[in-house]
């Protein structure tokens, strides 16, 4: 039997962390507030995953539900986004972030961990 790369175990970990978070907002899109079924609104990052690093990239309080007019035609909405941030989490849980953000080169995630992850997840979405 041959073991996932990376590549695709961060795939699959993103199919079910995703899954997740929409499940967990409830389908409401967190920056405009549009109510959908979960299935059909995405996950999307206040720290951008193509900038933010791994240490963001499933951190769960950096991923929110969003529409796809804020997630994709808005750029996830950002100054409504970093609102919402503060609203919910206040400024310490933003600086975390930022910190988490400062210090992305030095994160890392093994095979093991992704494959801990997924199952972690796994338990926690509605099939």
């Amino acid at each position: 039997m041959s073991k996932k790369k990376k590549p695709n175990l961060k795939k699959e970990l993103w199919k079910v962390f995703s899954q997740y978070i929409r499940q967990r907002d409830k389908g409401i899109c967190f920056t405009c507030g549009l109510e959908r079924h979960w299935k059909k609104m995405q996950a999307g990052h206040f720290i951008n995953k193509a900038i933010g690093g791994l240490g963001l990239y499933f951190n769960e309080r950096n991923v929110h539900c969003q529409c796809y007019r804020c997630n994709m035609n808005l750029g996830s909405n950002g100054a409504i986004y970093a609102r919402r941030m503060k609203e919910v989490y206040g400024q310490e849980v933003l600086d975390e972030l930022y910190e988490i953000y400062d210090n992305r080169k030095e994160f890392n995630i093994s095979d093991e961990q992704y494959r801990e992850e997924i199952k972690k997840y796994e338990r926690l979405v509605e099939k």
